[in-house]
Parts: structure tokens; C-alpha cells; sequence
């Protein structure tokens, strides 16, 4: 006798369905969580959309990504161990001088950038 085949489950149960169904009966409600998710999306990415460092630097043949670790000023040719300022001219100058670019975020401001 062969063994039986087991049923599908539905994922939600009738229940859930339902209340799905009544919930996207309810438009302002429910596009109103559609709004609500696309804001959580985007917020995931916050820190490539404002930020005062740039996402990739190119600097001597090499990337960096300053968004995701904070480098020295030492090391794109500055004078100093404190964490690079590359808004700075100075930094910038450094930079371009040895064929390098930079890859800002559309927003060139974090939320502790001063003026």
C-alpha cells in the first residue's frame, strides 16, 4: 500500500485569512502600513543616505570604505592618528593628488555634523 500523501497546509490559517482580508478591506489602513514599510526600508539604509563620510574612497590603488570602519588620518597621507575628517580640504587635496575619488551619499550630512 503506498503511503499516504500529507495535505497541504495553507501558511496562514482560514482565521488569519480572513483578517488579512479585512484589514485590506480597510484602504487608508492598510496603505497606510504600506507607506509605514517603505519607510522602514528605507531608514534600513539610513547611514547610505546621510552620512558625512563618503561610502568608498579610492586612494593609491586601494578601496576603502569609510561608511563601514573608520580609518586614520595617516592613512590617506595626513599627519595625524585621529579618524579622518574628509570633508576637510586638506584630506581632499591629499586625496586627489594621488589620483583618488570619493563616492558621497546624496546627503552629505550626518546628524552630529556641524556647520
Amino acid at each position: 500500500m503506498p503511503a499516504a500523501k500529507p495535505s497541504k497546509r495553507p501558511f496562514f490559517s482560514p482565521l488569519n485569512q480572513r483578517r488579512i482580508a479585512n484589514f485590506r478591506a480597510n484602504r487608508r489602513g492598510w496603505w497606510s502600513f504600506v507607506l509605514f514599510m517603505i519607510l522602514f526600508v528605507l531608514s534600513l539604509f539610513a547611514e547610505f543616505i546621510a552620512n558625512d563620510r563618503p561610502i568608498v574612497v579610492r586612494f593609491d590603488g586601494a578601496y576603502y570604505f569609510p561608511v563601514l570602519k573608520a580609518y586614520p588620518e595617516t592613512t590617506f597621507g595626513g599627519d595625524f592618528e585621529t579618524t579622518a575628517d574628509y570633508r576637510d580640504p586638506y584630506l581632499r587635496k591629499l586625496i586627489d593628488e594621488k589620483g583618488g575619488w570619493m563616492l558621497w551619499p546624496p546627503v552629505h550630512f550626518s546628524y552630529s555634523t556641524h556647520n
